[in-house]
């Protein structure tokens, strides 16, 4: 799929305002807990190795989101930086992403419609791309409700 189809594609199961309200909060909590779990557990080396993997994906299949996600791993690694040392991170985290899935899926239950990564499992990695897209172009439009 190209870059439009992908985006069309995973629009299309999200288009239900409470869904997307949901995704915008979820989807960014689920990107930092799957990168928290990764630098906490992996080595730095590692790390940097899925990280760069995942950006030759976005490179390829959605290059017009490539700065978002550029800026996304910026803020969470520098996040993961920070917060890794303090007491019951990963526990927090554990918390936060069941609680980032409970959020998605119900999300899904009010728009009607499956997760589009039950069809491809890229659309994991579409997810943060269309939500970034989405809270930007909202703000672009001047419109403060995402």
């Amino acid at each position: 799929m190209n870059e439009k189809e992908l985006i069309n594609e995973y629009s299309s199961s999200h288009q239900n305002v409470t869904n997307q309200k949901v995704h915008y909060i979820c989807v960014p909590v689920i990107f930092f807990n799957v990168l928290a779990f990764i630098y906490y557990y992996l080595p730095i080396a590692a790390t940097l190795a899925l990280v760069i993997a995942s950006l030759v994906f976005y490179f390829r299949s959605l290059r017009t989101y490539l700065p978002y996600i550029l800026a996304l791993y910026a803020i969470n690694l520098s996040l993961c930086y920070f917060l890794s040392p303090l007491p019951y991170f990963i526990e927090i985290n554990i918390v936060l992403f069941v609680l980032a899935w409970i959020g998605q899926f119900w999300g899904h239950k009010v728009e009607g419609k499956n997760p589009s990564f039950l069809r491809n499992i890229f659309f994991l990695l579409v997810g943060p791309a269309w939500v970034a897209a989405k809270i930007k172009n909202n703000l672009v439009k001047g419109n403060s409700n995402p």
